[in-house]
C-alpha cells in the first residue's frame, strides 16, 4: 500500500462507522448513473434515472440493474444507498476504494467486492480499480471508482437480448458481471505469459544488462495480480457454496464454473512466477558462462606472452658478451622461435579442448 492511501486512511480517523468518506481513488472523475430495467421481452435504458421512480421490488419476472460509474459524488452513493436500504457500513466499503476482494452477507443483500484489471498500453503496467456489486431480490448495483471499464459487452447482452442474462434472474446478472471480469484476468495473464516467453528466448540466447530489469518488472506485475486473483479465488468458493435464497440452484452450476478459472488463473500465475524463478538462474547462469569464457580467453592469451615475454626480456638485457646479438640471423631466428611457441601452444590448448 502507498504512502498516498495510508493518508487517505488517516483522514478516517475519529469518524464514527459507516462514514462516507472516499478512500484512494480520483475524486476529479465525473460520476454517471444508469438503470437498466428488463426481462426477456422487454428492457429499458435511463441515464441519470429519478431513483425515487424505480419500483422496488421490480415487478416479478423484471430485473433492475443500477450502474453507478465514478464516486466522487458521496451524495449520489448515499442517494443509492437511501433508495435500496443499504447499510452504511456497505457503503462505506464501497467508497474505501482499496478494499481487497471479498463477499459479505448483509440482511437482504449480498455484497461483493472484486477488483478489474487491464493492461495499459503505454506504460504496460497494470490498471487497477476496484467494483462494488450489491445482490439484492431483483435487483444488482453496481458501483466503479471511474467510468470504463470491462462490463460492456454484459450491457451489450442486455440491449440486444444475446445470451441468458434477459431470461434469468438477478443472481444470473451478479455471476455476469463477475465472470466477465474474471475473463479479463486471462487477457491480461496472457499478456503476461507472452512477455515471459519473449524475455525466456532473449535470455537463452544472449542474456543482457536490461534483462534482469524486465525480469523483476514482471515478477511485480504478476505480484500484483495475484494479490487480487487469491482472494477473488476464495470469494468464488465461498459464493458457490453460499446458501443465500438470493441465489437459485440453477445459477451455482455456473458460479462453480467461475470458480475453476479462477482456480486456473492462479495456477497459471504459479506456473509464470516460476518461469521466472527458473529464467532468472538462467540469466545468471548465461552472465556467469559469459564471464568465464571472458577469463578463459584473456588468460591463455596472458599464458601465450608469458614465454614470449621472458625471450624478449632475456635479449633486453644490456651485457657485452650475447653471441645472438652479433648474429646476422639473430633477429628472425627468435621472432620464429617466438612464433613457434605460440603456435605449439595453440594448438596444445586445442587438444586440451581449452579453446
Amino acid at each position: 500500500m502507498d504512502v498516498k492511501r495510508v493518508h487517505s486512511r488517516a483522514g478516517k480517523a475519529g469518524l464514527p462507522p459507516g462514514s462516507l468518506v472516499q478512500v484512494a481513488g480520483d475524486a476529479a472523475e465525473q460520476g454517471t448513473l444508469r438503470a437498466f430495467v428488463y426481462d426477456s421481452d422487454t428492457y429499458s435504458e435511463t441515464m441519470a434515472p429519478d431513483l425515487m421512480a424505480l419500483q422496488l421490488p421490480p415487478p416479478p419476472g423484471m430485473v433492475c440493474w443500477v450502474d453507478l460509474d465514478g464516486l466522487n459524488d458521496g451524495r449520489m452513493v448515499s442517494a443509492v444507498g437511501d433508495r435500496f436500504g443499504l447499510h452504511p457500513l456497505l457503503l462505506e466499503d464501497v467508497l474505501n476504494t482499496d478494499q481487497r476482494p471479498k463477499l459479505e452477507e448483509y440482511r437482504d443483500d449480498l455484497f461483493v467486492v472484486m477488483k478489474m484489471l487491464a493492461l495499459d498500453p503505454d506504460t504496460g503496467s497494470i490498471d487497477v480499480e476496484q467494483v462494488s456489486l450489491v445482490l439484492g431480490r431483483g435487483h444488482v448495483i453496481s458501483f466503479q471508482e471511474r467510468p470504463g471499464d470491462v462490463l460492456d459487452p454484459i450491457r451489450e447482452r442486455i440491449r440486444h437480448k444475446l445470451g441468458r442474462v434477459r431470461k434469468s434472474g438477478a443472481d444470473y446478472l451478479l455471476y455476469s458481471l463477475l465472470d466477465v471480469i474474471v475473463d479479463n484476468y486471462f487477457l491480461v495473464v496472457e499478456e503476461l505469459g507472452r512477455r515471459i516467453e519473449r524475455l525466456e528466448r532473449k535470455v537463452t540466447v544472449r542474456p543482457g544488462n536490461e534483462d534482469l530489469l524486465s525480469l523483476q518488472e514482471l515478477r511485480g506485475l504478476l505480484i500484483t495480480v495475484n494479490r487480487h486473483v487469491t482472494p477473488a479465488r476464495e470469494l468464488a468458493g465461498r459464493l458457490n457454496t453460499l446458501q443465500s435464497p438470493l441465489i437459485a440452484e440453477s445459477t451455482r452450476r455456473y458460479i462453480n464454473d467461475l470458480q475453476d478459472h479462477t482456480v486456473y488463473i492462479a495456477e497459471t500465475i504459479g506456473t509464470f512466477r516460476d518461469m521466472l524463478a527458473s529464467l532468472e538462474n538462467t540469466y545468471h547462469a548465461g552472465v556467469n558462462l559469459r564471464m568465464g569464457q571472458v577469463i578463459k580467453l584473456l588468460t591463455i592469451i596472458s599464458t601465450i606472452f608469458i614465454p614470449l615475454t621472458f625471450i624478449v626480456g632475456i635479449y633486453g638485457m644490456n651485457f657485452d658478451h650475447m653471441p645472438e646479438l652479433r648474429w646476422r640471423y639473430g633477429y628472425f631466428a627468435v621472432m620464429g622461435l617466438m612464433a613457434a611457441i605460440a603456435i605449439g601452444m595453440l594448438l596444445w590448448f586445442r587438444r586440451k579442448r581449452w579453446l
